[in-house]
């Protein structure tokens, strides 16, 4: 499946870049207006997301190969209705010449040939059997007659041999079945296959679809949930077109994904989750960001004492920034920064990667979180390289303290991205940004619904659209 963006000034503009490209049969997933620098040459545009199948595609590269000249230009610049009439007859006249032809069932002595010959075969067959039966019945009155036996006798005879016949058949049935009950018997019944989804209530005709889902990383109990829907949602008579299923699923996953808005509001950002997510990096990365492109004044703060060197580092940092820098080792010490956090833009706090497996641990965060009245803003960030049964527990502890929005760091790393929507579905949080790659800042970029779906079915690779935050 082909999945595409295409822009331009107005709808029309984008619709004839969809037929050019993907064809007649191409399914408009999502259209949007872009406004300011989004558009082309800083104006105003139209964005389209279509979809096509691969097969749909090839018919129309194919039917595009044969022509040539005048007629080629003709076929581009006629509407979606005759390019795909056209597309059609091509096909199956090529799949008509290309079939062989099928073999006469008629006797050969029955076809008739040019010079009309059939009908003089026919009688002398006609001729060699009436002197076969005129031979056989000579024969017949020539042979000595048999003793007589009674009917009576005959009947009984038949009847007997007809019964033993029969019972033997069934005898020979039964001991066939009883082979066939004990080889099933001693065969292990994890060895019995089914398809992909049959324990989980899916058809035959949606395991293609839920077999791609859970090797993209989605759980299977997602999977199960989203084609179940398909199934009640698409009439049966279509549930065999796999390309129809399968737009709708993307579509599904496109409205059913959230995302944080552009300008998420607060001034002071924390950034927790447990050791080795990337928490740090992911906190450079969005200061970066605002320092250089949108020149805002930032401030760095970090009260992880507990991971050595994790001060000095985040110092670096903010001596190479031109920022301000402070510790947190207690609640007390912000209140000795209030008074210093209007002269800033935005704060950003890395606070300690503990697990929060003991009460301890959870008490020893809370202590370090800013007063209420600063309404901060808690990104969890997680790794996309974590196991699913990971993060679903790493997220399970840090929901004591509450997050808003979570992050996920290194996709370049991962091979499944299922489990970010995963971790979106089961803890209704939308998707704050990605990080890409080691490069400060631009290897971070924002969620997008599309993004999610890109890393779904793998369509194309990482992007780096712009990033902002703290509006």
């Amino acid at each position: 499946m082909q999945v595409k963006k295409f822009e331009a000034r107005t709808m029309k503009e984008a619709l004839e870049m969809v037929k050019s490209q993907l064809g007649p049969d191409a399914i408009i997933l999502s259209a949007r207006d872009n406004q300011k620098s989004f558009g082309l040459v800083g104006e105003g545009s139209v964005e389209i997301t279509a979809a096509v199948s691969e097969e749909t595609l090839q018919k129309k590269k194919f039917a595009e190969s044969r022509l040539r000249g005048q007629d080629l230009e003709r076929f581009s610049s006629s509407p979606a209705r005759i390019q795909k009439n056209i597309i059609n007859q091509m096909v199956t006249k090529y799949v008509e010449k290309t079939q062989p032809r099928p073999v006469t069932s008629r006797r050969y002595a029955d076809i008739e040939d040019e010079s009309g010959g059939a009908g003089e075969n026919t009688r002398q067959l006609e001729a060699l059997r009436q002197m076969a039966a005129q031979q056989a019945r000579e024969i017949q009155q020539a042979s000595p007659p048999r003793a007589a036996v009674p009917v009576a006798e005959k009947a009984s005879v038949r009847k007997a041999s007809a019964e033993s016949e029969e019972i033997n058949a069934l005898k020979g049935e039964i001991a066939t079945l009883r082979d066939v009950i004990a080889q099933f018997q001693n065969i292990p019944q994890s060895m019995i296959g089914t398809h992909p989804g049959a324990d989980y209530g899916i058809p035959f005709d949606l395991s293609f679809l839920f077999e791609k889902l859970t090797s993209a990383g989605i759980s299977m109990e997602i999977a199960a949930e989203i084609l179940t829907l398909a199934q009640e949602s698409i009439p049966a008579l279509k549930m065999k077109n796999k390309n129809l299923v399968e737009a709708w699923v993307a579509r599904h996953i496109l409205e059913t994904t959230k995302v944080t808005e552009p300008g998420v509001p607060g001034k002071v950002h924390l950034f927790v989750g447990p050791a080795g997510s990337g928490k740090t990096t992911a906190m450079v990365k969005m200061a970066s960001h605002l320092v250089v492109n949108e020149r805002k004044t930032v401030a760095l703060l970090t009260a992880d004492t507990h991971k050595v060197g994790a001060a000095d580092q985040m110092r670096i940092y903010a001596q190479i920034l031109n920022v301000p820098f402070a510790m947190i080792r207690s609640a007390s010490d912000w209140s000795n920064l209030v008074r210093y956090l209007s002269s800033v833009d935005v704060v950003l706090v890395d606070m300690p990667g503990l697990s929060l497996k003991n009460p301890a641990e959870i008490e020893s965060v809370k202590a370090l979180m800013p007063p209420a009245m600063l309404n901060p803003r808690v990104h969890f960030v997680a790794s996309a390289t974590a196991k699913d049964a990971d993060l679903t527990d790493s997220g399970r502890r840090y929901s004591v303290i509450g997050f808003d929005d979570v992050i996920f760091t290194s996709l370049d790393e991962s091979v499944q991205h299922g489990t970010i929507y995963n971790f979106m579905r089961r803890f209704d949080v939308p998707l704050h940004g990605f990080g890409v790659g080691p490069r400060v800042p631009e290897d971070f970029e924002p969620a997008t619904r599309e993004r999610v779906l890109d890393l779904i079915f793998r369509i194309t690779t990482s992007r780096t659209p712009s990033y902002e935050v703290g509006r």
